[in-house]
């Protein structure tokens, strides 16, 4: 039998890839280990050698093409190699061939992994700019504040309802599996597990006397609701926006329909303006009044329903997560204005950059509309979606951004967002944070709002600059 060679003093372990048909060694004192190929989330306009991030025993791991450092056609890269470079990156080979201890001829060219990285995450830093178009949203013309009240607003039966936006906790999708409760009202629908918890299901649609006329559960949304410790589920057919109503735009829920039935649960009846239909605001403490909902938080009360720590609810994050095409993104639920159906008409701005749509009217006020595809270069969407716009204010700036689909609402603890790798050479990025989703280890990437409306900025005066160069001198 032979003997394993034994390294000589100062000796360098080297590992030996497989790269696009060709054999490279690179040193394997910074190899933290190796692994089969994980799930990637893109990062939109990152370096070109960027394939995306990663999760990595719930850390964020950047996952780099070896083929694209070294500017060649990615081969088959089901391979991944952890190193540390001033952190855990991960990068990309075909196979992973040995792993020596510096007496072998080592199989293949050497290369400079660590000069490679450098060289292929080096960005320029931002330039200094004008701003986008703005106004301050939270005064009128003569500059007095005016209150507000922010709502979520979706639909039953192609009507329009709204609840306030603090007290809800999350919108998700219908789960698959509801455990129905023997002997329920029809507008229970059942229970579901949410987090090790028990949550009651109520539809809302029933709740409120529309019967049947509820869509179909698959395609419909869950607003989990928040009341004095306790959470309830309350199906909906679809969201429609986040609204911020003025107050003054907030009317009494005439007299007439205080008789009716489902009076209890109506609180007020707001104005969108331009055209839009009416919203009926209801009220959370009648819901939760409400008989129906009352008897299902006591049936449930020995399945362990989910209660509201205090102390963990203050200590979370809202975000408004949307999707462009298979992908999807979180914003701070505090730097969205709203969120809209794209309007129909969108005035154009005459030679504007390319992802710059236009302006709309929103109440009176001018907002730039940035397509958000376009941006964050994303795959072709389907036919049927229909577009929201996000309107995401911060400070002086604003802007609506196009996206396919707004299709949650999440609370997440703090303790349970991790901070993005530095992908830039500046330190800077718009993805700063990420948070885990799904039972396959997926991530879905936090945008900084203030990072993405100045580097939408910088990119607009870039294309006046590009436009004006190649017009040539007057």
């Amino acid at each position: 039998m032979g003997t394993e060679a034994k390294a000589s003093p100062g000796a360098e372990r080297q590992l030996t890839v497989s790269v696009a048909g060709q054999t490279y060694s690179l040193s394997g004192e910074s190899v933290v280990e190796v692994l089969r190929r994980p799930k990637i989330t893109r990062v939109p306009n990152g370096p070109e050698a960027l394939l995306g991030v990663s999760n990595l025993r719930g850390a964020v791991l950047p996952v780099v093409s070896l083929a694209r450092l070294m500017d060649q056609s990615p081969g088959e890269e089901e391979r991944l190699v952890v190193i540390d470079h001033g952190g855990p990156v991960g990068v990309l080979v075909d196979a992973v061939l040995r792993l020596d201890n510096g007496q072998g001829s080592g199989g293949g060219r050497r290369i400079d992994l660590s000069a490679l990285l450098q060289a292929g995450f080096k960005r320029e830093a931002p330039q200094a700019s004008a701003k986008l178009p703005v106004l301050d949203t939270a005064k009128d013309t003569a500059g007095a504040q005016i209150a507000q009240r922010v709502l979520l607003a979706f639909q039953i039966a192609s009507q329009s309802f709204a609840l306030p936006l603090e007290a809800v906790v999350k919108v998700l999708r219908v789960p698959r599996e509801i455990s129905r409760i023997a002997g329920a009202d029809d507008a229970v629908l059942g229970v579901t597990e949410l987090r090790e918890r028990t949550l009651p299901i109520i539809s809302l649609a029933t709740l409120l006397g529309f019967g049947g006329l509820q869509a179909g559960l698959a395609g419909g949304r869950v607003l989990v609701i928040d009341h004095q410790g306790a959470q309830i589920g309350l199906v909906v057919d679809d969201i429609e926006a986040i609204l911020r109503l003025p107050e003054t735009a907030i009317d009494d829920v005439p007299p007439i329909l205080q008789r009716s039935a489902g009076k209890a649960e109506l609180d007020a009846i707001g104005r969108q303006g331009a055209g839009k239909p009416l919203v009926s605001i209801l009220s959370i403490s009648r819901l939760f009044a409400n008989k129906t909902v009352e008897a299902t938080l006591a049936g449930t009360q020995g399945k362990a329903p989910v209660m509201a720590d205090q102390d963990a609810v203050q200590a979370q994050e809202q975000f408004v997560v949307f999707e462009l095409g298979p992908e999807r993104y979180g914003l701070p639920i505090a730097a969205v204005q709203e969120v809209l159906r794209q309007p129909k008409t969108i005035a154009r701005l005459p030679n504007g950059p390319r992802f710059v749509q236009g302006i709309i009217n929103l109440r009176g006020r001018p907002v730039p509309v940035i397509d958000q595809r376009e941006r964050f270069a994303a795959p072709v969407s389907g036919a049927n979606v229909q577009p929201r716009v996000i309107v995401v204010t911060v400070g002086d700036l604003q802007a609506g951004l196009v996206v396919d689909a707004v299709s949650e609402i999440v609370s997440v603890a703090r303790s349970e967002i991790v901070a993005t790798p530095s992908l830039s050479a500046e330190g800077s990025s718009v993805f700063n944070r990420a948070v885990h989703y799904g039972e396959e280890g997926g991530l879905i990437l936090l945008i900084d709002p203030a990072e993405l409306l100045s580097r939408a900025e910088q990119d607009v005066l870039a294309d006046i600059a590009a436009k004006q160069r190649s017009a040539g001198p007057a």
